[in-house]
């Protein structure tokens, strides 16, 4: 899959980054349907078309441009007013993105009125903000386009501000780094919720989870309910300590994923 495949997937499914990415209102994006749309009599698609579902407001052509190719402009324009030939389009705006200007055509002067007009906005990845100053719908836009060695740290950020967004993080990471596993990705990521729900499924965890309870209601039974049972689980929960050191983690992450102070593990 190339990078402008995933930047699509990330106008479908991330489409309030887009206009955030333009300088709209995210909410904007509930007004639209995005679509790919091909245009009768010709060989021509658009890839990116922001239909809006009022007839009054702004249709807008967008398309990742993640290669160089001199007939860009071109094709693009030529797409664009074909399909307002074909279709009743009030207002409109074309969107094109590059990942810098060194891909940008160079053979743009026949369009350079276009070019120069509010009808297009032209965007260089490279040239935004870092990940951790920008909207996080436009952070997960950039991902795609992050170098690998800034990468994980980067869907680590984004993964913290929109977990929600986690399966497309790890679909752009897939995609960046081919070798690694499911697993070993959380685990760079240090995904809390989803490791969490996946140690919870073991055999392992629920025998520690039962002994923890029951050595807090032996524990209740002596020394008061309410001390003895948080005790006791505490006690339970430290026995899983050799189980996610073996997973990998440091003490320092062990203690505050079972929220026991680092002594605590240490002992262990």
């Amino acid at each position: 899959m190339r990078s402008d495949k995933l930047a699509y997937l990330w106008l479908q499914e991330v489409p309030e980054g887009f206009f955030a990415l333009i300088g709209r209102d995210k909410a904007e994006a509930q007004r639209y349907d995005f679509k790919s749309v091909e245009l009768k009599e010709t060989a021509f698609r658009i890839d990116g078309v922001f239909v809006p579902r009022q007839a009054s407001d702004t249709t807008y052509f967008v398309e990742m441009q993640f290669q160089p190719d001199e007939q860009f402009y071109a094709r693009f324009f030529a797409e664009v007013f074909l399909y307002l030939k074909q279709f009743q389009v009030k207002r409109w705006r074309a969107v094109s993105v590059f990942p810098s200007r060194s891909v940008e055509p160079k053979n743009y002067e026949a369009y350079r009125p276009l070019l120069d007009s509010d009808f297009v906005l032209r965007v260089y990845l490279d040239e935004l903000p870092g990940i951790e100053a920008l909207d996080e719908t436009i952070g997960l836009f950039k991902l795609v386009v992050e170098p690998e060695k800034t990468a994980i740290e980067a869907a680590r950020v984004l993964a913290e501000r929109t977990p929600k967004q986690l399966d497309f993080i790890e679909r752009v990471l897939f995609y960046k780094f081919k070798n690694l596993s499911r697993k070993e990705i959380l685990k760079m990521l240090s995904i809390r919720e989803e490791f969490e729900e996946e140690l919870k499924k073991t055999r392992a965890y629920q025998e520690i989870l039962e002994e923890g309870r029951e050595a807090g209601i032996r524990e209740g039974l002596q020394q008061g309910l309410q001390q003895g049972l948080q005790q006791g689980l505490q006690q339970g929960i430290l026995k899983a300590v050799p189980l996610l050191r073996e997973l990998g983690l440091t003490d320092e992450v062990i203690a505050a994923r079972l929220n026991v102070p680092i002594e605590k593990v240490k002992s262990v």
